[in-house]
């Protein structure tokens, strides 16, 4: 009996593989299949080489290809023969590791368009220095114009060239990690290619959903500007996109060095690409806090929670953490908060500020310096994974308190509307409780813009209140004042911020409670905001003179 001959894939050691190897040298003109695993880790690169262009795109949208990917960690190239011979002869580190004669797992005998790498470092030295010497050439070529149009207060050009930059290194990552690059596809596209390779990538972009990225967003609305001849006046976003272009250019240099360490010792000790470029600074946690998150994630899918403050009053311990994620909605909030509550009693609380990343994103411009301080490496407990991006920092950042006076002139009118119910006819009360409510939230909304340059929607007045007490602590000492009121003052509030169809019952004792809190609050307010000249005479005078009339 006739022994089968034994296929050039078995070495693979997975049937699926090897039959689908061996149905696609049935099928198309193959030359040789290239073989490397990487030491380090469980993956595995195979490089096909064909003999007919049209071949590479048809081969590279196989379902099969993304299967061997995702469920077997084998990474497949396919590259035509023309292409393989202009990138050898180029130096191309790549083609140079990866086509290496050690390598060859398949070799068309019949065909002769083959390619067999066998030479010495020594050889290759003065190719690998010349190719990696045109990158530095021309990506500085681009630096230097960037700075110059900076100079020049060309905005719309400076994006332009940034985007051309990015564009730039993004094509040579895909050169270096897959051998060729992409064409007519746009930034999105290409960043989410190239994180089948490189998914450290993640760290340096916002995204705006799944497939999109507020970067490509900011480029859209300059080439809409230009087109319209406007000018987008955003220099605070310069510095960012310097620390993306930073990053992406690190990223380069430490695949150079692999590459060029791999094909100088062959699997020895491998140098990781990123190493040590984002270090992940652990918070020490505790207990409670460890139990907490735990909670939270039952409830919801988060990327990050950054715990950013605590307090201790008396035998009350609060815990403030932002959760970042998508769908992180208000009646989530509550959900979870409530649970907690369940979970730890009246002796623990916890506020929790909830944002998606691309809002945080999109409204840097005026919250930049609330999000900015909590979101940093000393504060992260929790991460879904480890290369969720910063947001693209404004810098410099001038905090400002933009519509200020609005915001002023919310919480004083709804305090004069107070004096004006209470001092009207004589033991009717009817709205009072609906207009102190709108007075406590007002209050807190506007003292914590003042103090944090962040202006939360959506939150409890408990919630709101103990905001105020991170962006002051001193505001802790009216705190008496809400405990001493005849109901809990925070249900009340939140209650009385709906319409009941009912008589008004609130009695003259609760009415001079709530006269207190709001005459020593709004006291507080104008002392911060008029005393601190956040708002110059003339917007005051007006914000009085429209109050009182």
């Amino acid at each position: 009996m006739k022994t089968p001959n034994k296929s050039p894939f078995s070495i693979l050691a997975n049937e699926f593989i090897e039959n689908t190897l061996e149905q696609i040298v049935r099928d198309y003109s193959i030359g040789q299949v290239f073989l490397k695993k990487e030491k380090q880790t469980t993956r595995s690169h195979i490089l096909v080489q064909l003999n007919k262009f049209a071949d590479v795109a048809k081969l590279r949208s196989k379902k099969w290809v993304k299967d061997f990917r995702d469920q077997y960690q084998v990474y497949v190239y396919f590259i035509d023969y023309t292409r393989l011979q202009y990138q050898f002869s180029k130096g191309h580190p790549f083609i140079e590791y990866y086509c290496q004669q050690s390598s060859i797992i398949y070799q068309n005998e019949d065909l002769r368009s083959s390619i067999l790498i066998d030479r010495v470092w020594k050889k290759y030295k003065k190719k690998f220095n010349r190719y990696e010497d045109a990158f530095h050439h021309d990506h500085e070529i681009r630096r230097v114009k960037i700075e110059r149009l900076i100079s020049e207060n060309s905005y719309n050009s400076v994006f332009t060239f940034f985007e051309e930059l990015i564009q730039y290194d993004l094509e040579y990552l895909e050169e270096l990690y897959s051998g060729e690059r992409t064409s007519d596809i746009d930034l999105n596209q290409r960043i989410n290619q190239l994180l089948i390779f490189l998914p450290e990538l993640q760290s340096c972009f916002v995204k705006k959903n799944p497939r999109e990225y507020f970067i490509t967003e900011l480029f859209a609305k300059v080439k809409k500007a230009i087109d319209e001849d406007d000018i987008i006046y955003n220099s605070e976003m310069f510095e960012s996109l310097r620390i993306i272009e930073n990053s992406l250019f690190t990223f380069i240099e430490a695949r150079f060095y692999e590459l060029k360490h791999l094909i100088k010792k062959q699997y020895e000790k491998i140098y990781t690409a990123g190493q040590d470029i984002f270090p992940m600074e652990e918070y020490r946690t505790d207990e409670i806090l460890n139990k907490a998150i735990d909670r939270i994630l039952t409830f919801i899918e988060l990327e990050q929670i950054y715990f950013f403050h605590k307090t201790i009053y008396g035998e009350v311990t609060t815990y403030y953490l932002l959760l970042i994620g998508l769908n992180v909605n208000n009646e989530k909030i509550k959900a979870i908060t409530h649970s907690l509550m369940s979970i730890f009693g009246k002796e623990y609380k916890f506020l929790l500020v909830g944002h998606d990343r691309y809002w945080i994103q999109k409204n840097l411009y005026q919250y930049q310096s609330f999000f900015v301080f909590i979101m940093q490496g000393k504060n992260l407990v929790y991460s879904s994974d480890e290369y969720h991006p910063e947001p693209h920092w404004e810098m410099p950042h001038q905090p400002q308190h933009n519509d200020l006076h609005f915001h002023y002139k919310s919480a004083l009118q709804s305090s004069l509307q107070f004096y004006k119910l209470i001092d009207g006819e004589q033991e009717n009360y009817q709205g009072v409780d609906n207009i102190f409510a709108l007075f406590l939230l007002s209050f807190c909304r506007t003292y914590i813009y003042v103090k944090t340059f962040y202006l939360p929607n959506y939150m409890t007045s408990e919630a709101l209140w103990q905001l105020c007490i991170y962006a002051d602590k001193d505001i802790y000492k009216y705190h008496y004042l809400l405990e001493q009121f005849s109901n809990n003052i925070f249900s009340f509030t939140d209650y009385n911020m709906s319409v009941h169809h009912s008589i008004g019952k609130v009695d003259t004792e609760k009415v001079n409670q709530m006269k207190i809190i709001v005459e020593k609050l709004m006291n507080e307010l104008k002392e911060t905001v008029i005393g601190g000249k956040l708002i110059d005479n003339f917007e005051m005078n007006l914000i009085i003179e429209k109050s009182i009339n």
